[in-house]
């Protein structure tokens, strides 16, 4: 059986469930049927929230927020009334007090950054420290994806000021930083309630196969639980990640836009222990940054210890647990002993853990920010949005940014059918 949409969006993360909702508040909604698929069970995409047994939320996606860099997801935070507190890690601690030393070169070389605006970040570093010492410098900032050839010299002093464990090593720790105590996943559900109040359906579990034009529309081919599902819709919006488009039959990037697209692999671990033993280190609610394989360990308050790796680690991790999880639970001890001031002593037992892989975690635009176009326009009328289309690093905040640029363009489909569309 074939179903019919007046509007189809695939994707339910942030930016699908906000072109959602700003299409179920419009006074033309009663005449639009507008449905939303997505692959997973359920909406949020990269925004994963998972509770502990004590009832503390764990973020395995998307995590904190800053009011200055991140204010359309600031609005949003205030409009639905969600809780926030100030997030704990804004300052880093590194290994062989690396802190300071790593803030005078990154400051030293600051000035330099207009006469190499298309190097790579380790030549820039290389020409004036050597590559040598130029990798174990960056290496120390805990991101391995700032040794990529890729990530140019300003991208990479963008980066660490845009993350609150490193933007005090450029001098630029005003950046105010929060975080959803109770999780995002109670936001997700208020809009993905707001757009079914709205009227709009969601068909969850479908992966989207391909896409053919049909008439003045488009067919869609979904693979739901092992049977395959036809869809026709009069227009159409991707709210996917580059990595998804190109696994689609439409000829991305090239038919899209002139930018190629880039990811990077996450991967977040998590550890319960039976009492906090790490107040006695004194590290309750700091980020210690290490270089071995775990790279970014956080301390949170009394309840878990959390490791955050990027790129080749991130590969490592998975690689380890495919190996068992008795594997993956002796290198992270090890590597945990091997930084941690234990006295000698080995780590406590180790009460849970759970980890999240993200093959295509970070998902950025290759080129210039000056020619991002925030949102996509396909010449047969497909509209794309994803965070990667933007020139915002956050996840959340590139999101909004290319969702409301999605709907401008959508509504300029409509107005030629619907002239009292607004």
């Amino acid at each position: 059986m074939t179903h019919h949409s007046d509007i189809c969006i695939v994707g339910a993360g942030i930016g699908g469930l906000t072109c959602a909702t700003r299409l179920a508040s419009t006074r033309l909604i009663n005449r639009l049927r507008i449905r939303v698929f997505d692959l997973n069970a359920d909406v949020g995409g990269r925004i994963l929230s998972r509770k502990l047994e004590g009832g503390e939320v764990t973020e395995l996606g998307a995590a904190r927020y800053s009011p200055q860099l991140h204010p359309r997801f600031q609005a949003l935070m205030h409009r639905l009334q969600h809780p926030h507190e100030t997030y704990p890690f804004t300052q880093a601690i590194f290994q062989d007090d690396m802190g300071g030393r790593l803030r005078t070169t990154l400051l030293s070389l600051l000035s330099m950054l207009e006469k190499h605006p298309d190097d790579s970040f380790l030549d820039f570093v290389s020409h004036y420290l050597g590559e040598a010492e130029a990798r174990k410098t960056i290496k120390a900032m805990g991101y391995d994806a700032l040794l990529l050839p890729m990530v140019s010299a300003p991208m990479a002093y963008g980066i660490l000021q845009k993350h609150p464990e490193t933007q005090g090593l450029i001098d630029d720790a005003s950046n105010q930083w929060r975080y959803a105590p109770d999780g995002y996943g109670p936001l997700l559900a208020r809009l993905q309630y707001q757009a079914q109040a709205g009227r709009v359906e969601f068909r969850m579990e479908h992966h989207l196969l391909s896409i053919s034009r049909f008439g003045s529309g488009y067919t869609l081919v979904f693979r739901h639980k092992g049977n395959t599902q036809t869809h026709r819709a009069r227009h159409l919006i991707l709210a996917i990640p580059p990595s998804a488009m190109t696994r689609l039959n439409l000829g991305f990037p090239t038919h899209w836009s002139p930018c190629q697209y880039g990811s990077l692999p996450l991967f977040k671990g998590f550890l319960t222990f039976k009492s906090a033993w790490w107040r006695d280190c004194h590290l309750t609610d700091k980020v210690l940054v290490v270089n071995n394989p775990l790279r970014k360990i956080y301390f949170k308050s009394e309840k878990y210890v959390q490791f955050y790796t990027d790129g080749e680690n991130a590969t490592y991790w998975r690689d380890c647990l495919d190996q068992g999880e008795d594997v993956y639970l002796n290198r992270v001890r090890a590597c945990l002993e091997q930084v941690l001031p234990l006295g000698g002593k080995p780590l406590p037992s180790i009460k849970d853990h759970f980890h999240k892989h993200w093959s295509h975690g970070v998902e950025f635009c290759l080129g210039p920010a000056a020619t991002q176009p925030t949102a996509l326009l396909h010449r047969t009328g497909v509209i794309a949005c994803s965070d990667a289309y933007t020139p915002h690093g956050g996840w959340m905040e590139g999101g909004l940014l290319s969702a409301h640029q999605a709907i401008r363009l959508l509504r300029g489909q409509l107005s030629s059918v619907l002239p009292s569309w607004h």
